[in-house]
Order: structure tokens, then sequence, then C-alpha cells
């Protein structure tokens, strides 16, 4: 297997503290995913950033993440696991090896401001309940998700962890 540390050093651009990561598998520990479900290993998948496993990016394992942000509370080092790893899925999506339907979750939160398409019986339930239309600023959104997207050399990146 060729190593690439192109991953390395742009994970480390944006995440320095990923370095201190000396592998003690407390994030694996408290890690929802991988007591229920198994397979999923945040330590593991720092570790193969971090040698420059160019398998990482294309790898499902990295869609795993319950997004729960106990490895973060519990690292002694101050790793952020829970970052390290929305910055991998950030570096997938620049490279292209985003899972599709990932990238179309995106795009839809982006353009509609909901993850999942509403059905118009959701409208018609929300009217006999009193509740007010969902009115998504779609335009207002985009700005956001515009202005969190851009990163420090100025490219648009969608955040899709």
């Amino acid at each position: 297997m060729r190593i690439d540390m192109s991953v390395r050093r742009r994970l480390l651009a944006q995440v320095p503290e990923a370095a201190r990561c000396f592998q003690c598998s407390t994030c694996s520990a408290g890690c929802p995913v991988l007591r229920f479900a198994g397979g999923f290993n945040p330590r593991q998948l720092i570790l193969r950033a971090l040698v420059g496993d160019p398998t990482l990016l294309a790898s499902p394992d990295l869609w795993r993440c319950s997004t729960c942000a106990l490895c973060d509370e519990r690292c002694p080092q101050g790793v952020n696991p829970f970052e390290v790893l929305i910055r991998l899925k950030n570096l997938a999506a620049d490279e292209a090896v985003a899972p599709a339907e990932r990238v179309a979750a995106a795009a839809l939160v982006t353009e509609t401001g909901v993850a999942f398409p509403m059905s118009p019986s959701v409208g018609s339930r929300r009217e006999r309940l009193g509740l007010p239309a969902l009115n998504v600023a779609c335009d207002e959104l985009s700005v956001l998700v515009g202005s969190a997207a851009a990163t420090a050399d100025g490219h648009r990146r969608e955040r899709i962890g």
C-alpha cells in the first residue's frame, strides 16, 4: 500500500491537536456506535489519517459516527476526535469520494432547509394543529452555510458531517 501523507497534512492544518493522539482508546471506549454496532472505531480512523492511509477518505466507516461527541468529552489529550472525523468527512467531500446519499442530503438542506423532503400532509397536519407553516428562509440559510463553508484558502466546502 502506498502511503499518502496529504490527508495528514490537510487534517493537521485544520485540527493541529490531532497530532497529540497517542492512541489510548479512550475515544473508542466511550463510543456508542462501537459499543452497540461494532466495526466503527474512532481511534483507528484517527490513526489511519495520521499514518497516511490512502483508502481512508473512501472508507464507509468514516460515515458511521453518530455525532454524539462523547469522544471529545473523554479525550485526555484534547485531540477533539469528533472534530477530526468531521474534517475527514469534509476532505472526503473535497475529493468527491463522499457517499452520494450524504452529498444529496447536504444539497437538500442547503436548497430547502430540511434534511428530508416534506410531504404535503405535514403542512395540512400543522394547520389542523394550529401550528404555523414551516417557512425556512433558504436565502438566509444559504448565506449561513456559505459563510460557514468558506475555508481559509477561499474555496467553498459543503459541511456534510
